[in-house]
């Protein structure tokens, strides 16, 4: 079976983004809590940093996720910014990656955007030295997917953020990109591969 790392981002004394009476620390534990619980009843191994609100360290998280030798990673956050505020749902993947966790970000931001979040993309973020900006994916070796779900400082958009759907869409797009017969990194990658190639024949078979 397939072994999927779902993490809460922040937590304890990192709060995260904290607006209109929200902690983004709460929203990414309650959504990871019940994307969690769907993937096990689909019969996967689901590994977290964070069941509850405690602190939590990046490096560990990474070791955690490398140790178990996990298929695939998400890491659930939720974005604002300044000004008026955006809209929609955005997730950032290593450089290091060969398609692989594009995939995967792409599933799941797909049923996002079904759900009434526009579709930011897929994107990268790094140092002035070149390497990956955010430390689970500079310091793990699956394909992981830093998932920004969307904007808590937009009243409209949160005002039908439902956790139950967008856990359900986290879920549905893990089970696209990572096939539950799927036992180790090695078979996870294989698996990719072919959703991967399924993906550019289609969009081939679309422009003929």
């Amino acid at each position: 079976m397939a072994t999927i790392a779902v993490y809460a981002g922040h937590g304890g004394t990192d709060a995260g983004v904290s607006v209109l009476g929200r902690k983004e620390e709460d929203i990414t534990l309650a959504v990871s809590n019940t994307a969690t619980a769907i993937l096990r009843s689909r019969g996967y191994t689901v590994v977290n940093n964070r069941t509850t609100n405690v602190e939590r360290n990046i490096v560990q998280d990474a070791i955690t996720a490398n140790n178990n030798r996990v298929n695939a990673l998400i890491s659930i956050h939720m974005n604002s910014n300044d000004g008026i505020p955006g809209s929609g749902s955005e997730a950032f993947i290593s450089i290091r990656d060969n398609g692989r966790a594009r995939i995967l970000a792409s599933a799941i931001l797909t049923r996002l955007e079904a759900l009434g979040f526009p579709n930011r993309g897929v994107m990268t973020s790094v140092t002035a030295t070149g390497q990956d900006s955010f430390g689970i994916l500079r310091l793990t070796n699956m394909p992981a997917v830093i998932l920004e779900c969307a904007f808590m400082n937009n009243p409209e958009e949160m005002a039908h953020f439902d956790i139950e759907s967008v856990a359900t869409a986290i879920a549905d797009g893990v089970q696209e990109a990572v096939p539950n017969s799927q036992s180790s990194n090695k078979n996870g990658s294989a698996a990719l591969a072919i959703a991967m190639m399924t993906n550019i024949f289609s969009q081939m078979t679309a422009r003929a």
